[in-house]
């Protein structure tokens, strides 16, 4: 709705509560144009608590207030406090900062608020939330985004004379705008990093910067847009004192939306599918995967309901659909080629199982074809026993390309062998297996939820290194590191901060706990691939050396190898990149890799829109874009000191399957991550093998 439609509303109390929400920092912009007065009116009637205002639109009570010159002066005082990006989020405790920085330069593949026209928040003292509405409220005015902080620096002379219907003089709008320009400046940084400021230490120059990350006033309010008109998956970061933390939280109650996506990781049993089949009547194949609208959609499309207005557009669909259904079958297969797998490892059992299970289990890989035919029925037959997909079973159009997507799975699984890699010189790939993260922060950055920072992969990666050539006397590098999460456990409950304050200093008190500051944590197992690159004439480390130099921390929380009773030999060696792949390719199909994605995203719409699409596809926290140079600054832990936007991406959840079916070259070039630190960014990019 428009102003003029809110306007007409008869209800007092109702048209009162749309207003309110019209004009908040998280909804859409409304058009003023030719509403201006109306405008001053609702506005100035903001400034006051919500139980002295009986009617927003109330004239009388709006010029009252223009006419108090302390509650004016208590409106543009406020205007000091305005930022770009909150230094008091999350921790209010952080006092008599903010920060004004001119948009950065956008960076491909990355969204952060070079990619949305700059707005501004307040932070500062709770009491003086009201007062600090006035000049934030933004609208569209003569199709431009404006606020009235801007309408009142540009000196525009309708708003001049909206402003003087309210009792405002030439010469105090005049004095306004003068007192208005010396608070609001261009830029405003922070001379000293506050104790409560988070810091991160990132290699710099032969030494070290530390990063303060702060957020972005437009970025936050633009996801919380997109959350309550459900564009994305959110939820819910809870703030106890929204007013101390700012203005939009303020506006949120202290209920902050953040984007929501967990890897695709399904739980897991204690025992292998051959284990649990012998116990019960498990079927061999995974039927969910029929179940799933995006495979049933792409059955629909290859069937003939395809509405694309061209040859070229339906073409181009209809590959993709058999792109999804290859996928699809492979997922559906997968519990049969698992327990193959366990049965080639040694598991054997010939129980009697059905003449296609026997032939799929049984067969010499050699002569898995022979078991098209059945398998093809087999497919059509469970089709029929869903509702939607009962439609396609059989179906003339779908007969023909199932049975030859079906064929090629089976044609790959009679593959004896994979490409052989060639080595690297001095290179060695570490393979770690069944690690325990607990308490790990699911927090990627202040915009995500989901999937631990994939900075916190780059970090493990440096400490490991720096551990690794102390012990070893000499300097290695980790070059780039795949990884591959297994178990997920998303916890339920908040945690306590430990006490940490006196309540009174110059004599014996007891001590109290911080404010709970809320957030997302879970537990992980993972497995890592990192490739290891030594000095030349240095040989492999030995197995115990490599163990004892792996860090204990990850995302924030404690990282353990397995316990000793589940598994010994966690970490292991490879010099041959195509050996390691056949134990990588083998992994249980309940878990994903965490891949790049190539295309990345370049809008908050766009981000929304492939969300939506592809269920494989993740927001993710991919690094940082700087706001400044790096420079000494009192209170870095560190020689240098840089104030940072943090950066939403995506990444990819590839289910092992897939990975096995796409072969060791695809692998080794697609799924390894590592640090880049430029002076336009530092980022988690996509390392292809030789980088």
């Amino acid at each position: 709705m428009n102003l003029p439609e809110l306007l007409q509303v008869q209800d007092t109390d109702e048209r009162n509560q749309l207003l309110r929400k019209a004009l908040a920092p998280y909804t859409d912009l409304v058009d003023v144009t030719g509403y201006e007065h109306q405008l001053l009116v609702i506005g100035i009637n903001l400034t006051i608590p919500r139980k002295d205002v009986d009617d927003v639109l109330d004239k009388a009570l709006a010029k009252s207030l223009m006419s108090n010159s302390a509650h004016l002066q208590h409106c543009i005082d406020e205007v000091q406090w305005f930022h770009s990006h909150n230094v008091k989020y999350p921790d209010s405790r952080v006092k008599g900062q903010r920060i004004i920085f001119p948009k950065p330069a956008v960076t491909e593949g990355r969204l952060c608020s070079a990619n949305l026209k700059q707005s501004l928040g307040w932070a500062h003292n709770s009491s003086q939330v009201n007062p600090a509405k006035f000049f934030a409220i933004r609208f569209i005015w003569q199709s431009r985004v404006m606020s009235l902080l801007d309408v009142v620096i540009d000196d525009l002379a309708t708003w001049k004379i909206a402003f003087q219907s309210l009792g405002i003089t030439k010469k105090q709008l005049s004095e306004i705008r003068e007192t208005l320009l010396v608070y609001y400046s261009s830029s405003q940084i922070p001379p000293e990093v506050s104790d409560y400021s988070k810091q991160i230490r990132v290699p710099y120059q032969n030494d070290y910067c530390a990063l303060t990350p702060v957020i972005s006033h437009s970025v936050q309010s633009k996801i919380q847009n997109m959350a309550f008109s459900r564009k994305v998956k959110s939820s819910n970061i809870e703030h106890h004192h929204p007013a101390s933390v700012g203005s939009l939280v303020a506006a949120l109650g202290g209920n902050i939306r953040v984007l929501d996506y967990p890897p695709n990781v399904r739980q897991k049993t204690a025992e292998s599918f051959s284990q649990c089949r012998k116990r019960s009547d498990k079927d061999v194949f995974d039927h969910s995967v029929i179940k799933d609208s995006r495979f049933l959609d792409a059955l629909s499309l290859i069937a003939g309901d395809n509405s694309a207005p061209t040859l070229r557009q339906r073409r181009q669909l209809r590959v993709s659909a058999m792109r999804l259904i290859r996928k699809c079958l492979a997922l559906w297969l997968a519990p049969m080629m698992e327990w193959r797998d366990s049965i080639e490892a040694g598991s054997h059992d010939h129980s009697a199982i059905g003449t296609l299970e026997e032939q799929l289990l049984y067969l010499p890989i050699e002569n898995l074809l022979d078991a098209l035919s059945d398998l093809n029925a087999r497919f059509h037959q469970a089709l029929q026993y869903h509702r939607r997909g009962a439609h396609y079973a059989y179906h003339p159009e779908i007969l023909f390309p199932i049975k030859q997507q079906l064929k090629w799975l089976l044609r790959y699984m009679a593959k004896q062998h994979d490409v052989i890699i060639s080595p690297k010189t001095n290179c060695v790939y570490l393979y770690l297996q069944q690690l325990v993260v607990h308490d790990a922060s699911l927090l990627s950055n202040p915009y995500v939820s989901g999937i631990p920072a994939l900075t916190a992969l780059g970090g493990l990666m440096h400490n490991y290194q720096r551990r690794l050539s102390a012990l070893m006397e000499c300097e290695c590098s980790i070059q780039r590191s795949a990884w591959f999460i297994e178990q997920y456990h998303k916890q339920r409950i908040k945690k306590l901060p430990g006490p940490d304050q006196v309540r009174y200093k110059k004599k014996k008190s007891d001590v109290r706990r911080p404010s709970i500051t809320d957030g997302k944590y879970g537990d992980l197992v993972m497995n890592l691939v990192l490739e290891l690159q030594l000095p030349e004439s240095v040989p492999i480390p030995e197995l115990s050396l490599l163990q004892a130099a792996f860090p204990s921390h990850f995302a924030g929380g404690t990282l353990h190898p397995p316990s000793l009773f589940e598994q010994t030999d966690w970490l292991s060696a490879y010099a041959s990149p195509s050996e390691l792949f056949t134990v990588l390719a083998r992994l249980p199909r309940t878990g994903c890799w965490i891949y790049p994605d190539d295309k990345g995203v370049s809008s908050f719409d766009e981000l929304a829109i492939r969300l939506a699409n592809d269920n494989d596809l993740k927001p993710i926290g991919t690094g940082f874009i700087p706001l400044e140079e790096p420079s000494c600054r009192v209170g870095s832990v560190a020689p240098y000191h840089c104030y940072v936007e943090p950066c939403i991406g995506v990444v990819r959840c590839m289910n092992p399957i897939n990975v096995r079916l796409s072969g060791s070259q695809h692998f080794y070039h697609s799924a390894f991550w590592h640090f880049d630190i430029a002076n336009d960014a530092m980022l988690m990019k996509k390392a292809t093998r030789g980088q």
